[in-house]
């Protein structure tokens, strides 16, 4: 079964083909905002892991937001299929990296989730909670 070998939450995520991806502002665990409801855009960053076997073929990716309720508030699918290289050494897997920005609305203070679900097998739940802060001042120059 592919596996998930790395996830975070960031503010800004890039990737161009074939080079390394590229992220800004990673391990996001609290967004403040001085009210909600809100929006907020992030970025996600993955990477799979597959077996000689499980390569060739498509394998279902979901991502989703949801609250403490359960109630998603964001969600992204698609499929990724994996190519073997025959230079890969013996044993090892190949490896399949995501990265993806995407605004999500954030409709009460509080605990949300962003699962990551793998062929319709849960693989990760990245937790974060969005606090009030103090609104930024208007100041004139």
């Amino acid at each position: 079964m592919p596996t998930l070998d790395f996830a975070f939450l960031c503010d800004y995520a890039r990737q161009d083909p074939g080079t390394p991806i590229h992220a800004l502002a990673i391990a996001i665990d609290t967004i403040g905002v001085p009210e909600v409801p809100t929006g907020r855009n992030l970025g996600v960053v993955a990477r799979f892991l597959f077996t000689k076997n499980e390569c060739g073929r498509p394998h279902r990716i979901e991502i989703f937001v949801q609250d403490t309720d359960g109630k998603r508030v964001a969600q992204i699918t698609g499929t990724v299929e994996p190519q073997w290289s025959e230079d890969i050494p013996p044993g090892w897997p190949t490896g399949a990296a995501l990265a993806l920005n995407f605004g999500i609305p954030l409709p009460t203070f509080g605990f949300y989730s962003v699962e990551f679900l793998m062929n319709d097998s849960s693989v990760k739940s990245l937790n974060f909670r969005v606090v009030e802060v103090a609104a930024p001042e208007n100041r004139q120059p």
